[in-house]
């Protein structure tokens, strides 16, 4: 579980595995009773980052799926008990809508389940954590909040860059 909070001159922080957090806390403490969880080093667990993966991708797996059946009903017959010919125009853009934000959602999720799964592959062959490009070790603390990524944070900029192009 990941919690966050958001203080006003305060940067944002995002803990998993927090039960209580008291407001004037040196972040010193914070971090030394988060410590496993924000630093990896040599000494990263690879059996729980297996686990977060796999988890990550049953989840995801589970909501694609469930998107694919409400995109299995046609348009027609998902809207009840109504005809698709009595309903307002503003309902049936509605419903549109609907089914374009989860065509949208089932492209960005597949693509992440891809790449969960090369995550996953890199964890086999011994090459988590380092950038398939330039082969640099990976920040510690971008593997925690993007488990999956395969750039480290120079590539990705030029990555995102370059898809923009």
């Amino acid at each position: 579980m990941l919690s966050a909070f958001d203080v006003p001159c305060i940067p944002f922080i995002l803990l998993a595995d927090v039960e209580e957090v008291k407001f004037g806390t040196p972040l010193a403490d914070v971090l030394w009773h988060h410590e496993p969880i924000l630093a990896h080093g040599d000494d990263m667990d690879l059996n729980a980052t297996r686990e977060r993966l796999e988890r990550e991708r049953s989840d995801l797996a589970s909501t694609v799926e469930r998107i694919r059946e409400r995109l299995a009903v046609p348009q027609r017959e998902s809207g009840g008990d109504v005809a698709l010919a009595d309903q307002h125009p503003a309902d049936i853009a509605s419903e549109t809508e609907a089914r374009e934000l989860d065509l949208a959602r089932q492209t960005m999720f597949e693509a992440r389940l891809g790449l969960i799964d090369e995550a996953l592959r890199r964890l086999e062959r011994g090459e988590y954590g380092k950038c398939v490009i330039c082969g640099r070790d990976i920040p510690e603390e971008r593997l925690d909040l993007v488990p999956e990524t395969p750039f480290c944070i120079e590539d990705a900029e030029r990555e995102q860059q370059s898809s923009t192009h």
